[in-house]
């Protein structure tokens, strides 16, 4: 009789075992966490930038109507100047791009 009173489980739950059970859990989570990619924020984030590029496009005219219109002014008004020199740099550079 003596054997069953020695052999009983202690009612007292072994405190260091479960912790050491909590640390290797989180300890697995973080691992499994920080290796797979969190690939929706990431959507998110490049979603919500391009949203905001694509609105800042929207807002910007694609012609410069103002400086059209002053460049037809002056050509007009006989104030235009073309330099020549410039304009001969501009068209070697653009057929050297190709």
């Amino acid at each position: 009789m003596s054997e069953i009173n020695t052999n009983k489980p202690s009612l007292q739950p072994d405190i260091s075992s479960s912790r050491n059970l909590d640390r290797n859990r989180s300890s697995q989570a973080s691992t499994a966490a920080a290796s797979a990619p969190n690939t929706e924020s990431d959507k998110v984030s490049l979603s919500d930038t391009l949203a905001v590029l694509e609105q800042k496009l929207t807002d910007v005219p694609e012609v410069d109507t103002a400086r059209v219109e002053a460049i037809k002014q002056s050509i007009e008004d006989g104030s235009y100047q073309i330099d020549s020199q410039e304009l001969a740099r501009k068209m070697i550079d653009f057929e050297g791009d190709f």
